[in-house]
């Protein structure tokens, strides 16, 4: 009885004995060609597995491409919401600063530039480039917004000192407007001594000697002596601190009536006009400080004066004449 032929079994031709016989296949063999068989397998199932990856979308990332585009577009509306807001704050700022200067005339507080924070951590993001500008241009405008608030809180002291302030400011004339006259004005004048032009720091008001010279705002008296050092040429010399920077002087007196120290109120006499020093003339030289710096006294007549006196008086300070002292 002869044995069944197999469908994979495989014969070769023996010459020697002119005969077929059945190819005997080890069992490594078998095991290899398995093997041979399931490693082509997995190749062909990781090649249709990556273009199928790459040229087409599972649902789940077709979602969260849609999801990407969506934050991208919502993120550049808000860069665009930070760029308006922006403009707005800028002009809070042109506000404040002229809240300052014009009201309180005072520059406002420095706004020192805070170090942003660090954004690497978004650059591997697939809209890192969004995120990061959005958080940088948001950082900037925290930062502006904090300065802000920080002036806000200054200016409300100023405000809150504001009465005080005007009560120190030096803004009446310094003696009798119908005892007196404005006779050289402030800037360059011709020196009655030397007969040149020089830079005349104040304002000369003749007035009688012995005329009361009154305090032009609230504040202290820090010099009140004849011939002080480094008041040469003065004479006679009152300075008076009224605080907030601003300081005012009186000189070519005939007689003090205060002392170093002595608080006084505005109105209150603190001296005697006279013709001491380098003077060519009974009168009352007047000098007005703002933060350490000369600055026209004239500009400072506003409370006890009318229009038409301040108009007057403007006018021929402007002169450029022989000055009294």
């Amino acid at each position: 009885m002869t044995k069944r032929k197999k469908k994979n079994d495989i014969y070769y031709l023996d010459t020697a004995s002119l005969s077929v016989k059945k190819v005997r296949v080890s069992m490594r063999q078998r095991l290899f060609r398995l093997l041979r068989y399931l490693v082509v397998c997995v190749f062909l199932v990781g090649v249709a597995f990556f273009l199928f990856a790459y040229f087409f979308e599972s649902p789940r990332e077709r979602q969260l491409s849609e999801d990407l585009s969506v934050a991208r577009a919502q993120y550049r509306y808000l860069n665009k919401r930070v760029d308006e807001l922006n403009l707005v704050l800028t002009d809070v700022q042109d506000r404040d600063r002229d809240l300052y200067r014009m009201i309180f005339e005072a520059e406002p507080p420095a706004r020192k530039a805070v170090l942003r924070n660090n954004y690497s951590e978004f650059k591997d993001n697939e809209i890192g480039d969004v995120i990061m500008e959005t958080s940088e241009s948001i950082d900037r405008m925290a930062n502006r917004l904090y300065a802000q608030s920080l002036s806000f809180d200054q200016l409300y002291l100023l405000a809150q000192q504001k009465e005080k302030r005007m009560s120190c400011i030096p803004a009446i004339y310094p003696v009798n407007k119908q005892k007196s006259r404005m006779s050289s004005g402030f800037g360059q004048r011709f020196h009655p001594i030397y007969k040149r032009l020089i830079k005349h720091t104040g304002v000369d008001i003749a007035c009688p000697q012995g005329t009361p010279v009154y305090a032009t705002g609230d504040g202290k008296v820090t010099v009140a002596a004849q011939n002080m050092v480094g008041y040469s040429g003065y004479g006679v010399v009152c300075r008076i601190d009224h605080g907030f920077g601003y300081e005012s002087l009186y000189s070519h007196l005939s007689s003090l009536a205060v002392k170093p120290g002595q608080k006084v109120k505005r109105g209150d006499i603190v001296a005697y006009s006279g013709n001491t020093g380098m003077s060519s003339g009974p009168h009352l030289h007047y000098e007005v400080f703002v933060n350490g710096k000369h600055v026209n006294p004239v500009y400072y007549f506003f409370i006890d004066i009318s229009p038409e006196e301040f108009l007057e008086i403007f006018e021929k300070s402007k002169e450029i004449n022989q000055s009294l002292s």
